[in-house]
């Protein structure tokens, strides 16, 4: 079936010596043509063909600064003239080029309409709601007046008897922002005219931006509650000491429509009735009548029973590099390597050593695990360990076990279980309870097996066994097709976005090639070789290990746009691979999966510029009626780039590699943190963004 394509124009631009500038003009997008995207390919008429890739209709949000699209420049080989050719689509449009000849004068135009009124009033009991009061007279019927007031929001005046046409209209804008009303002056066909009037409106909804989080008061928990209850503030102690410094805030949602929330924990008066699509922060929690009482960021309370905690994603980029990767340096003969396992339920690991506010935790290890001891250093009168690049824990919690690491080959596994208990010792009996879970695709290293009543168990750990039938080994070495978050690697690079994705010997599906292995969701895998098998990408990530490229969001090097400084720090989002680029300048220095725009609410594409700031915040939009309302309390680290558009974290799903948003670029927590803070150097409008789609 064709497409039905959007009108357009091509203009040509004489400069000179021959050489002219094609551009696209486009009229204001109607609902069936916004967005639209095609191959285009300009055939200049000298014989020579210019392809162009894809070319995009601009959007409701965009139209004003995108519907005047630069082609390419072309020098012609003698005066002409010539019949330039642009396709696009189904649509083919022409025009005479004549190159030596200067531009024509531009016939005058139609008598333009005069603006009587033009005003835009905000709204102090509703901020997000000003309302704008137009008039114009002189308007025939030639042209048309369309108001556009930004996030996606326009008006129209058609002509009419009188001498005088009016409106008043309520906006209304989802997030904080500046935001550009203009009024325009259109043709029958939709293309721009001319421009009226223009004026701007501040919307501001921030949220106190505190330095750190309020500080609830300690919980006592009393004997009398019961098991679980007990568990849940025990759970909530632990956050609370060992809380991640990129994650400031626990969250809930409602475990069923219309949940109230009350004034004062425990008590009987309704403070509000929470729409579906609400997620609550947890600010802090008490105890009444043996109950457990969350406190949410809009200052009221909600009973535990009433929610379910999110487990936020633990999703992280990786750091990027163009040397060499840094080599664990020889120790002298004299010292040997020693090895050791950490004690504590979990173990802070920090860039340096000692605990202080410029070296926060960059990593976590839990009780069991075996370290190797590089070096020892001192810090305020404690020993720290290094046990690996820029890895420091505190000696207070490591036990030493070896003087001399391990000389077995080790092998890894993968857990098949959806949750697998781990055990001090082989075996199921009531002398060896649980003392710890794993979930689903956790990987472990497998340090020696034991037999025990006939079935085989794995020590994946000190003190620590598994049972074999819930773990699948991987091969008889270490992995080296995947990445773990904290190490440095070079572009390009993937996560896998599929639940499960299998590895083949070669690139292809055929009968000889069957699967060798699987890699999970989120697995990080370095893109060592492309090829297409049969019209379909496929990426090599180790040796003789294939994947399909479908199901792999990569991150490859975008050069810098000439708009952006040659030290100016920014961000590429690549819309077609759903990832992001960290750039210091020319440098790429960290890459992320993300998630962005659904196709009914696309992220704009662009070049721009931070302009707000929010450690956290609030968010809300959409109608309730329409099934597309959302309310997010405390969405951190945000970097609002264009208008209503951001990066920011992302609670609420863990679905990253795929559209998921409702424009903005949503990011793990891990890595908009990451972003946030690495683009403070440079000041509240860093950093630059860049959207684009391949």
């Amino acid at each position: 079936m064709t497409q039905t394509m959007p009108l357009l124009k091509l203009q040509v631009t004489p400069l000179g010596d021959r050489q002219v500038r094609f551009q696209a003009i486009f009229p204001v997008p109607t609902d069936h043509t916004a967005g639209t995207c095609a191959t285009a390919t300009l055939y200049p008429g000298d014989g020579s063909r210019i392809d162009l890739g894809t070319l995009c209709a601009p959007t409701l949000t965009t139209w004003r600064e995108r519907r005047v699209v630069d082609l390419a420049e072309h020098t012609y080989p003698e005066a002409g003239p010539f019949e330039a050719r642009l396709t696009w689509g189904s649509l083919t449009v022409t025009v005479t080029v004549a190159p030596d000849e200067e531009a024509e004068e531009t016939p005058a135009p139609t008598p333009l309409p005069d603006v009587v009124t033009f005003t835009v009033e905000p709204d102090e009991e509703a901020p997000l709601h000003p309302k704008v009061y137009l008039a114009v007279r002189g308007l025939n019927k030639n042209h048309r007046v369309r108001l556009d007031a930004d996030a996606e929001q326009a008006f129209w005046l058609y002509p009419a008897d009188g001498e005088e046409q009016s409106a008043e209209w309520t906006l209304a804008y989802n997030k904080p922002g500046t935001y550009r009303i203009t009024v325009d002056v259109v043709d029958e066909q939709g293309f721009w005219v001319a421009t009226l009037a223009e004026t701007s409106v501040t919307v501001l909804e921030l949220p106190a931006q505190d330095e750190t989080p309020e500080e609830p008061p300690a919980i006592e928990i009393p004997e009398s509650l019961p098991p679980a209850a007990r568990i849940a503030l025990e759970e909530i102690a632990a956050f609370r000491t060992d809380r991640p410094a990129w994650l400031p805030f626990r969250y809930a949602r409602p475990v069923w429509p219309n949940a109230r929330t009350y004034v004062s924990p425990g008590g009987g008066r309704i403070s509000r009735i929470l729409l579906p699509g609400t997620y609550l922060s947890i600010r802090g929690e008490t105890v009444v009548d043996g109950e457990i009482w969350y406190r949410t960021a809009g200052h009221d309370w909600i009973p535990a029973s009433a929610v379910v905690l999110i487990r936020t994603s633990d999703l992280r980029g990786v750091v990027l590099r163009r040397e060499a990767p840094p080599t664990e340096p020889t120790p002298p003969p004299e010292t040997p390597l020693r090895r050791g396992v950490v004690t504590a339920y979990i173990l802070n690991v920090r860039a340096q050593p000692g605990v202080r506010p410029d070296n926060p935790p960059i990593d976590k290890l839990r009780q069991g695990t075996e370290v190797t001891i590089y070096e020892e250093a001192p810090y305020n009168g404690e020993i720290w360990y290094r046990i690996g690049v820029d890895r420091w824990v505190h000696s207070g919690w490591v036990r030493i076990i070896s003087d001399t690491p391990p000389e077995t080959v080790l092998r890894r596994g993968v857990v098949t279980a959806y949750i697998l208990n781990v055990r001090a010792q082989p075996g199921v009996r009531p002398d060896n309870p649980p003392i710890d879970k794993l979930y689903r695709g956790t990987e472990v290293t497998i340090y020696e097996e034991a037999p025990y009543n006939g079935e085989i168990w794995y020590r994946i750990g000190l003190n620590r066994w598994v049972h074999s039938g819930w773990v699948r080994v991987l091969d008889g070495v270490p992995r080296t097709d995947t990445v773990s978050p904290e190490e440095s690697m070079t572009l390009p690079v993937g996560w896998v976005v599929a639940p499960v994705l299998n590895v083949r010997a070669q690139p292809g599906v055929r009968p000889d090639n069957p699967p060798i292995d699987k890699v999970r969701y989120k697995t990080v895998v370095p893109i060592l070789e492309e090829t297409t098998v049969q019209g379909a990408r496929w990426y090599r990530i180790g040796e003789d290990r294939w994947v399909y490229g479908g199901w792999v969001g990569v991150a490859r090097y975008k050069p810098r746009p000439a708009s952006i400084r040659p030290n100016e720090f920014w961000v590429g989002v690549n819309l077609r691979e759903q990832t992001a680029v960290a750039y210091e300048g020319d440098e790429p220095v960290y890459a992320a999966l993300v998630a962005t725009g659904l196709p009914q609410t696309p992220t704009v594409r662009g070049i721009f510029r931070t302009w707000l700031r929010l450690k956290w915040g609030k968010m809300s939009g959409g109608s309730p009626a329409r099934g597309n309302y959302y309310y997010l309390e405390d969405v951190t680290w945000t970097m609002y780039f264009y208008q209503g558009y951001a990066l920011h974290g992302t609670y609420w799903h863990d679905a990253f590699g795929r559209p998921r948003s409702r424009g903005c670029v949503n990011m793990s927590p891990y890595d908009a943190w990451w972003v946030f803070n690495w683009s403070a150097k440079q000041g509240k409008h860093s950093p630059a963004v860049y959207v684009y789609w391949q």
